[in-house]
């Protein structure tokens, strides 16, 4: 006989602050919970406020799907108690929640009869992003995203990578080149927080053009620029910054293939066409 809860949790860390402990519906869905040991899951179980320890992961077989949290230290460790659990996958949903599951560590999973999916909070408000091939796993993750009212943004399967180096090209990558834009900034005189204020600004007024009108809102998708006064910001910045603003400056002109028609040669008059 099957159990009344819906999903059981198999967790390590901070499983409370995931998207398994803001569920709403956790106090009457959650059932089993296991870890590395009982204690650990008596430990989760009372910071979700939700669920029952266990002392094997055995009886998460017991429920519908397994919702799974874990640091990538522990991953492995977890997915050796999943793959040594007497437990019967086939249809079973198994969502990898807030955490990183790699596509090796998806298919040993997968060819147990797992239906997996991934649900992750992306840093912006309203949205999750939701990955899986159709099935129990996919729907479920949707349903998560559907209880916490947020948007679920689908990606392809096994694109995880390609996703993540969106989000770091994003984020990550661009905030130095925000921090140096400040600096440049107060060099000419403006006072912090200004300086951090206007960069700022300045990339998020261009993030806005390119939503509302793509590669046309570059600025130099229909003028040509200046070479010369390209030149001399170039020079300005340093010997460290300046090769960087200038490959940045070739990028740009290879990615929208325009071409720098200066009136005079230089390195910046003959770009990728």
């Amino acid at each position: 006989m099957g159990s009344r809860y819906k999903y059981g949790v198999l967790g390590a860390g901070a499983v409370g602050a995931s998207l398994i402990g803001r569920l709403p519906s956790k106090a009457r869905e959650l059932g089993p919970v296991s870890a590395v040991s009982y204690r650990v899951a008596s430990r989760i179980a009372n910071t979700l406020r939700a669920g029952y320890p266990v002392r094997t992961a055995d009886e998460l077989g017991d429920v519908q799907g397994v919702l799974l949290h874990s640091p990538p230290d522990y991953i492995e460790t977890l997915l050796g108690l999943l793959e040594g659990a007497d437990i019967d996958w086939k249809g079973k949903a198994l969502v990898f929640c807030d955490c990183f599951a790699s596509p090796a560590v998806i298919e040993r999973l997968r060819a147990k009869g797992a239906s997996t999916a991934v649900a992750r909070q992306l840093g912006i408000p309203g949205r999750l992003v939701v990955e899986g091939n159709d099935g129990a796993g996919l729907r479920a993750a949707r349903r998560i995203a559907r209880e916490l009212r947020m948007k679920a943004v689908e990606i392809s399967p096994d694109s995880t990578d390609s996703f993540d180096a969106a989000v770091t090209l994003g984020s990550a990558a661009i905030s130095p080149l925000i921090d140096r834009a400040a600096a440049l900034l107060r060099r000419a005189g403006i006072g912090d927080p200004e300086a951090a204020r206007i960069a700022s600004s300045l990339f998020e007024q261009t993030a806005r053009e390119y939503a509302h009108s793509g590669k046309q809102s570059w600025a130099w998708y229909v003028r040509k620029p200046t070479e010369a006064r390209i030149e001399a910001q170039i020079a300005s910045v340093g010997p460290e910054l300046g090769p960087v603003l200038r490959q940045l400056l070739v990028f740009g002109f290879a990615t929208f293939r325009k071409k720098a028609q200066a009136t005079t040669p230089g390195p910046l008059a003959s770009l990728v066409e």
